[in-house]
């Protein structure tokens, strides 16, 4: 992994809706970037999940994601989802109730138009999961789209990118 300084791009927060699309997170500025995400799913949110979009607002990998991710449930054992041909990912899982969540997203190659843009997922919520996506589509990514099936009360996002040393 690079090693250097977290530079700050930008925040973006919003209550009371089911997604929340921040523009102009990505560039030709950064390889690498930190997403931060918290906030809290209303009652039966269950998965909340994202996409990444071109400057456009259409997701590059639509139908293209594949993704695992391992949940760890406190109270049980641990659950492995994936798929190899998904409209988006998930990076927190809230369960069936008003939970709330905290995420890092280390998000590689977005903006590059020669390969394929690929996230690191580490949360927290009713259950913790660690996860890797990858967004088959060589189509440069300079937004992110996160989605609940019912709204977020809130959800904050900060974006920064790793400057080398």
């Amino acid at each position: 992994m690079a090693v250097g300084n977290l530079e700050f791009i930008k925040s973006a927060t919003a209550t009371g809706v089911t997604s929340l699309t921040v523009t102009d997170m990505f560039s030709a500025q950064y390889d690498v970037y930190e997403v931060f995400v918290t906030g809290n799913g209303s009652q039966n949110v269950g998965s909340i999940t994202a996409e990444f979009l071109d400057s456009g607002g259409s997701d590059i990998a639509q139908g293209a994601y594949g993704f695992a991710v391992l949940r760890l449930d406190p109270t049980t054992s641990y659950g492995e989802v994936n798929g190899t041909t998904s409209n988006s990912f998930e990076f927190a899982y809230t369960g069936s109730s008003d939970k709330d969540f905290a995420v890092k997203i280390t998000v590689f190659n977005p903006f590059s138009s020669s390969s394929y843009t690929f996230a690191t997922i580490q949360s927290m919520s009713l259950q913790g999961e660690k996860g890797i996506t990858v967004a088959k589509s060589t189509t440069s990514a300079e937004q992110m789209k996160f989605n609940a099936n019912q709204q977020f009360t809130p959800i904050d996002v900060s974006v920064y990118g790793l400057a080398s040393n």
